[in-house]
């Protein structure tokens, strides 16, 4: 009897064994797993290439002066990679996660592009429909040609086609809003 009573403790004991190395490698392997799940439940996503991402953001001169922002609950939304956006923003957001916020100062090359004079066109007003009234610093289109006017004189308005932040270093706050 004692013989079975024996046999019957280690038999236990391998089995207490090989359950609590179970019970670890379970463990293990669920909080590796747990370690890529967010708050939400499901797994962290990560923007890549060809993402559809909405983004809160704050566009800044390097001064801190704002230039531009999302306003609150209208994201900004584009597809990562497709040339929608400056390529430093499209570079900042890739390998962000849901949720993630970051700053990143993005060179003039890689934000608007560097400013090109060929852009400053002049108009002669007289070819101008008489019931337009230009302003320095309005944003218009004269002849289909987007741009600022920069100057006006007697006969002519000069518009610039560069965007407002060409030539400038740039200041990107981003909140990554959503990812599909």
């Amino acid at each position: 009897m004692r013989e079975k009573i024996l046999k019957a403790t280690k038999s236990l004991i391998k089995t207490k064994f090989m359950l609590s190395i179970l019970i670890g490698l379970v463990l293990i392997n669920g909080y590796s797993c747990m370690a890529g799940v967010n708050e939400t439940g499901g797994r962290k996503i990560i923007v890549k290439k060809d993402d559809k991402v909405k983004i809160q953001y704050k566009v800044s001169l390097t001064d801190g002066t704002v230039f531009d922002e999302s306003k609150p609950g209208k994201p900004l939304e584009f597809t990562v990679g497709s040339d929608q956006m400056p390529r430093g923003l499209d570079k900042a957001v890739l390998g962000m996660e849901l949720r993630e916020e970051k700053s990143v100062t993005v060179k003039s090359k890689s934000a608007y592009g560097k400013r090109n004079e060929d852009l400053v066109m002049r108009f002669v007003k007289s070819d101008l429909p008489r019931s337009f009234e230009p302003e320095i610093g309005n944003v218009v289109k004269i002849q289909d040609i987007p741009g600022t006017i920069v100057k006006i004189d007697e006969e002519s308005v000069f518009l610039d086609g560069n965007h407002p932040l060409a030539g400038k270093d740039v200041v990107f706050d981003i909140r990554i809003i959503e990812i599909e």
